[in-house]
């Protein structure tokens, strides 16, 4: 579990978002969520799901992630996660196991 920090948010197993999630620091999702997300950091939890569009300087995905995503600075994908669609990223590291699919881009780090 991570931290209680200000400017977080946690989507906690069970739960499902739909809509527009923005944070200044890091969004873990252990649930569902449809939408649009926004943060320093994203941490898709092994049971997390993310479908749409979703942008931050940091991505970890143990889960699964679809649609848009863009990884400023880097995108991790662990062993178990899914990443699919269309994919931005700073730095790429994907762990033995894990997977992504579609198109797929590298761009400059943003400062």
């Amino acid at each position: 579990m991570s931290e209680n920090i200000k400017g977080n948010l946690q989507i906690g197993a069970g739960v499902i978002a739909r809509g527009s999630l923005t944070a200044p620091g890091l969004i873990e999702i252990d649930g569902d969520v449809d939408g649009v997300v926004n943060a320093r950091a994203v941490d898709i939890t092994i049971n997390g799901v993310v479908t749409g569009n979703t942008t931050a300087d940091n991505i970890r995905v143990a889960g699964q992630l679809m649609d848009t995503s863009t990884a400023h600075h880097s995108l991790m994908i662990e062993s178990t996660g899914q990443v699919n669609g269309t994919i931005t990223y700073g730095d790429l590291e994907i762990r033995k196991g894990g997977n992504i699919s579609g198109d797929i881009n590298s761009a400059p780090r943003k400062t």
